[in-house]
């Protein structure tokens, strides 16, 4: 069995459904500001749960689902029975969403064989392929070792220290009214606006119905943004979660030196000692 790449059909995943070495995440959230947790009524047969937001994350941060430390990452998945050599498929119910959040955070710590699920929890089900009511759970502890690369993330010091770094942008996937300040924010306290400098790239021009966009119409979504001096492109969004959508079109696309701004607009939007645009 082999990885196509960073996006892997729904009939890819159903032809390898019964490998031994396949791993898969249901890697999707509860809506922002919602009060429960996510609960799915049904899953893709033999997909473990992949919480970002109250398991696998830093517990001890003010902000939401921010990134674990290495040694936790790597006990975690362990415990889901990840091994060196298994390949990682993971998705949500909206398409392509949530998962690459969790996509990020495997690339982050060093493991490659990890792919998304292109239309996800909605293709699989048009395809009438096998579905679940609950989660499995593994029977033995994984070999995985994390590695993590400190290149993966940046915190708001450096996102600072790179606003008037011609060679370096950041792209915020938010929504165009939200980055323009003139739609509302949907967490408390947050003021309106964008990081100053930052050009604007909501995720939803790059993923159509759940899937990503060809590569041809990937690439003519980033040429709009981008500039011939950036070669270093930092993601940010509303939590850290929107912005690996970026991440993963840019990466499908070739480009390098790719960063998430883990805090995003929750950090940096109720700081008043950073600066904004609006």
């Amino acid at each position: 069995m082999q990885l196509s790449g960073p996006l892997v059909t729904v009939d890819w995943l159903q032809q390898n459904i019964n490998n031994d070495q396949l791993v898969i995440f249901d890697a999707s959230m509860a809506q922002v500001g919602s009060k429960t947790e996510y609960k799915a009524d049904k899953i893709i047969q033999g997909a473990q749960r992949f919480d970002f937001s109250k398991v696998i994350c830093d517990l001890d941060s003010p902000i939401s689902h921010t990134m674990p430390s290495e040694q936790k990452f790597q006990r975690l998945m362990r415990e889901f029975g990840v091994n060196n050599d298994s390949y990682i498929v993971v998705y949500d119910e909206k398409g392509i969403y949530s998962c690459a959040r969790a996509w990020w955070m495997f690339k982050a710590m060093g493991f490659n064989n990890v792919a998304v699920l292109n239309g996800g929890f909605p293709a699989w089900l048009n395809e009438d392929y096998p579905v679940s009511t609950s989660y499995v759970k593994t029977q033995k502890l994984g070999d995985f070792k994390a590695r993590y690369n400190p290149n993966t993330f940046v915190n708001q010091n450096e996102v600072l220290a790179q606003l008037d770094n011609k060679s370096s942008l950041v792209l915020d996937a938010r929504g165009k009214a939200r980055f323009l300040g003139e739609g509302a924010e949907p967490r408390a306290g947050m003021r309106a606006g964008h990081i100053p400098n930052a050009q604007s790239l909501p995720f939803v021009d790059i993923v159509k119905n759940g899937f990503m966009l060809d590569a041809g119409a990937l690439q003519t979504e980033f040429n709009k943004r981008l500039t011939d001096k950036a070669d270093s492109l930092i993601f940010s969004c509303g939590s850290g979660v929107t912005a690996c959508i970026l991440a993963l079109g840019a990466y499908i696309l070739g480009y390098e030196n790719l960063a998430v701004y883990d805090g995003s607009w929750s950090e940096w939007g109720v700081n008043l000692s950073l600066p904004i645009e609006a």
